[in-house]
């Protein structure tokens, strides 16, 4: 199980990941992409995904509360997939982290600032047969994604917790009052 999670609108690459999805099913015949999130996107998204014959391996399950079902989503998935190139944050990368989930994604603006040292991501360039390759190697292979699962939990909990950003802000507004 694949996940991509967050609203469903056109800037986030979507259609991109249903052709890496393409390349993916390749391999992978039963492969399931699950979007969870709602947005404008959705609709062409559904029409993109029936003229590519996929509707077998994508299940949009549209909003979940944050608290409870996305949760279980997060946690029943193998790989959390992601190609947004207009992300400044990225939180949903940090929430499949910290949940022990694999992530696969390209890394422009924040992403790449969020994924920047993040052992439990796979980053490659946006090309679907590349992101497929690493999609494939992240199912493939246990001990690697036990080994990102770990790692990305590890870094997310060094890295980005509450703690961390408090101290990493009051050294910002040190700086900035020396100023």
């Amino acid at each position: 199980v694949l996940l991509v999670v967050g609203r469903v609108a056109h800037e986030k690459n979507l259609g991109f990941l249903l052709r890496m999805l393409a390349q993916v099913r390749l391999s992978v015949p039963d492969v399931l992409l699950v979007i969870a999130g709602e947005g404008p996107a959705r609709k062409p998204l559904e029409r993109g995904v029936a003229r590519m014959g996929l509707a077998a391996n994508v299940l949009f399950v549209g909003y979940l509360d944050r608290r409870t079902g996305l949760l279980d989503c997060y946690r029943a998935a193998d790989v959390f997939v992601f190609a947004s190139r207009t992300e400044t944050q990225g939180l949903v990368l940090l929430e499949a982290l910290a949940l022990g989930l694999p992530v696969v994604s390209t890394a422009v603006l924040g992403t790449k600032e969020v994924l920047a040292d993040a052992k439990g991501a796979l980053l490659v360039p946006e090309d679907a047969e590349e992101f497929a390759r690493a999609v494939v190697r992240v199912l493939a292979d246990e001990s690697l994604r036990q080994s990102l699962s770990r790692a990305g939990a590890a870094h997310v909990a060094v890295r980005w917790s509450s703690a961390e950003m408090a101290r990493r802000i009051l050294q910002l507004y040190s700086e900035l009052s020396q100023r």
